[in-house]
């Protein structure tokens, strides 16, 4: 289990000043998984997806703008390969955008150090409110609770799953149903893919056990690890650098895992490419009726995430589709 070490931007113990090379780009949700995987590739994870907002009719709300375009943030180590991932990234967005593969902006690029892109976003980020009671907090934003409000207290740092993103809530939304069932509380659940962590201490607060939170960026797992200790859980989520299926070899090498019949429960809010390469170990996980919740998966991939899952033994239970996001959810027989 990852200790409570903080966030490793924010680490007391002397050291260098960093910087880093922040590639942006905005584009609309057709294109975001293509290029969420060419950022991924360049940065070795840590790809931040930030939709557009407007402003709701309260103070403290804020909606998706329905336009569907989104920011997607990497950010490049100072380091001696630096080079190289800056070109091979431009080449490869400027053969995505040769094909017309659907509206984005121009690809940009600024240098940040460890302070400003630690704190710099926050301002954009304002209290949410999900499903029936679901409300996520920024941690440093005051916010009075109704009495039925489950408080999900977070501060993402570089990891994906700020709540921001339909997938997210489209999950968080799952959850809720799957608990109106009874099939949350006291069941053992794997988040595959945590990011920061937000779906894990989600489960947890409907009363899951155990709940386990992998990733296969380092950066996600120490953000995951802060924010179940934020929210009171941190003994009851076991967050670990790995993956189900394969290990995989990166300049953090990825333990694979593989149980067997462990989870009555599977979130993988992760992109289809690796849903249907996982899928085979995604159905092994899971105990005979057990279920699995898949987001992150833009429609026009949806095939390539539900054949494999078909393949593997699963039955779709459940479609959602909110803008150009679809989550399913999956019944082991």
């Amino acid at each position: 289990m990852t200790s409570d070490a903080g966030k490793a931007y924010l680490s007391s113990v002397p050291r260098p000043r960093a910087r880093w090379l922040e590639a942006s780009i905005r584009a609309t949700a057709e294109a975001a998984e293509a290029l969420a995987a060419l950022f991924d590739q360049a940065s070795d994870g840590a790809v931040v997806v930030e939709p557009d907002l407007v402003r709701g009719e309260e103070a403290d709300e804020s909606l998706l703008d329905p336009s569907g375009y989104s920011r997607l943030r990497a950010y490049l180590p100072d380091d001696a390969a630096l080079a190289s991932r800056r070109e091979t990234l431009e080449s490869r967005v400027a053969l995505l955008r040769a094909f017309e593969l659907a509206p984005m902006d121009e690809l940009e690029f600024r240098w940040v150090d460890e302070d400003d892109w630690a704190n710099a976003w926050k301002r954009h980020y304002a209290v949410q409110r999900i499903g029936r009671t679901w409300v996520i907090k920024p941690e440093w934003q005051a916010y009075e609770p109704a009495p039925c409000d489950r408080i999900l207290e977070l501060d993402p740092g570089m990891a994906f799953g700020t709540g921001l993103h339909p997938t997210t809530q489209s999950v968080l939304g799952c959850l809720e149903e799957l608990d109106d069932a009874g099939e949350v509380a006291g069941r053992a659940i794997l988040d595959l893919g945590t990011g920061s962590g937000i779906l894990a201490v989600g489960a947890v607060r409907l009363g899951a056990s155990p709940v386990h939170a992998w990733d296969v960026d380092p950066i996600a797992v120490t953000a995951a690890a802060h924010n179940a200790h934020l929210n009171g859980v941190g003994g009851s989520v076991e967050v670990e650098l790995a993956t189900l299926g394969e290990p995989i070899a990166a300049t953090t090498p990825v333990p694979g895992r593989t149980p067997e019949s462990a989870y009555d429960g599977i979130l993988a809010n992760i992109v289809a490419r690796v849903i249907a390469e996982r899928a085979p170990a995604i159905a092994g996980a899971l105990r005979p009726g057990g279920w699995l919740v898949t987001s992150g998966i833009i429609a026009d991939r949806e095939a390539i995430a539900t054949d494999a899952l078909v393949a593997a033994g699963l039955h779709l239970e459940a479609r959602h589709e909110r803008g150009d996001w679809v989550t399913i959810v999956w019944r082991r027989p």
